[in-house]
């Protein structure tokens, strides 16, 4: 779509997207019934961050 920005920040998002853990979110004013690749977060966090253990220290 044109004029729709790319980066969708979570609070500017639809309910659907708002609890999804994948970056692809549409606009609040889209309404969204299911989505493909919709993947819940766990649980509560404010923002998930997708970092790896170390494995052999600093």
């Amino acid at each position: 779509m044109a004029g729709v920005p790319k980066d969708i920040h979570r609070k500017d998002a639809n309910t659907l997207c708002k609890k999804c853990l994948r970056s692809c979110r549409q606009p609040e004013a889209v309404l969204l019934l299911d989505c493909p690749r919709y993947c819940p977060m766990p649980f509560k966090i404010a923002e998930h961050r997708f970092s790896q253990m170390d494995l052999f220290g600093e």
